[in-house]
């Protein structure tokens, strides 16, 4: 005959971890749910609020933090009313609520991620594209930081106005490489410049007869605009200065002509304080 050992109907105690002790004491910020007293004036312990003699369990929705005063006191009896339980529910609540917010940001962090690689991306289609070539790693690093201080279109933009004035096709693989390289570090330039020239519309007209000589022939990007810029500071219309700029034969013959034109408005003007 076997003998059964005879079960207890009383429940046992589950050990509580430090790792949950800690989180309800951070959760209930190191005070006593009962008498309101916090750490370090007094010993915390970690309460049942169901007992476990009544099949409380040892789920942090049922752990309070209290003092060891509150807790030898309060016996195995549940608490007289429910006002600690509904502190923990309103705690945990904004908890979880901290908890979703979090998840929210991470995640928005990571869609800025995956913007900024799709837009990486394509604008290296683009410069593909346009030059048969591909950034390097140190490149997407520096669009990266490009796209931190402008627009996904202006760069965009910027880069086809680029290509359109330093990219023309060459043969020459230290040539491509050259002109490619200009494409690349002009374009958030470009951008700058069409800020800087946002009250000086007729600029970008200027810069379109720039292009036209660079086109032709050889060019000297600085002193060619400042020379345009006194053009048409002199009077000259921008479209003349477009057509003038087609009819150049080398960047000397270009030079020389708009100089002199200068010089003959000039000459025709007078002086600025000469009476009539």
């Amino acid at each position: 005959m076997s003998v059964h050992p005879i079960k207890s109907g009383k429940a046992k105690r589950v050990a509580i971890s430090k790792r949950v002790r800690f989180e309800v004491f951070k959760r209930d910020n190191f005070t006593c749910q009962y008498c309101g007293r916090s750490a370090p004036d007094v010993i915390l312990h970690i309460d049942h609020i169901s007992p476990v003699a009544g099949g409380g369990t040892a789920e942090i929705i049922n752990l309070v933090t209290s003092c060891l005063e509150c807790n030898l006191g309060k016996g195995a009896r549940e608490l007289s009313d429910d006002s600690a339980l509904q502190k923990q529910r309103s705690q945990l609540a904004e908890l979880n609520e901290r908890r979703e917010q979090l998840e929210m940001m991470v995640q928005w962090r990571e869609g800025l991620r995956s913007i900024d690689e799709d837009a990486v991306a394509k604008l290296e289609d683009l410069f593909e594209q346009l030059t048969g070539r591909v950034f390097s790693d140190h490149g997407r690093k520096k669009v990266k930081g490009w796209l931190r201080r402008h627009a996904f279109g202006d760069l965009y933009a910027a880069m086809e106005d680029a290509a359109q004035t330093y990219w023309k096709d060459p043969e020459d693989e230290e040539e491509q490489a050259e002109q490619a390289s200009k494409v690349f570090n002009y374009t958030p330039g470009i951008i700058s410049a069409q800020k800087r020239n946002a009250d000086r519309p007729w600029m970008k007209d200027l810069y379109y007869a720039r292009a036209i000589i660079r086109n032709r022939h050889y060019c000297n990007d600085h002193k060619a605009i400042e020379l345009l810029e006194e053009a048409y500071e002199a009077g000259i219309h921008v479209e003349e200065l477009k057509e003038h700029a087609k009819q150049s034969r080398s960047w000397t013959a270009w030079h020389r002509s708009l100089r002199e034109w200068i010089d003959e408005i000039y000459e025709e003007e007078g002086p600025a304080d000469e009476q009539d």
